[in-house]
């Protein structure tokens, strides 16, 4: 099985167009990954989907350059590059309480 990378997308961008700020640009990512964790998908899965998520949001953001939705894009996709260099995103994503 794999993640539904298509209406994961939609729910992201729908939820990116209502927050403003980094913070609740976390949230929405941290959320979609404890979803997929939730779901069963092993690390080597989430990652893959994570490194195609950062794509979509960077050919998101450039789209949107100058606009409110571009900062938030860039605020996700920063987030999601920086958990891609911890080698311990799984245990520190499992001690956040949302």
């Amino acid at each position: 099985m794999i993640i539904d990378f298509e209406s994961e997308s939609i729910e992201i961008h729908n939820k990116l167009k209502q927050v403003e700020g980094y913070l609740d640009c976390e949230k929405i990512i941290i959320y979609t990954i404890k979803k997929q964790l939730d779901n069963g998908f092993d690390d080597e899965k989430i990652i893959v989907y994570l490194k195609m998520l950062s794509v979509w949001l960077a050919k998101k953001r450039e789209a949107c350059r100058g606009n409110a939705d571009g900062a938030n894009y860039r605020y996700a996709a920063g987030f999601i590059d920086t958990l891609l260099k911890m080698p311990y995103w799984k245990s520190w994503m499992n001690t956040i309480q949302m």
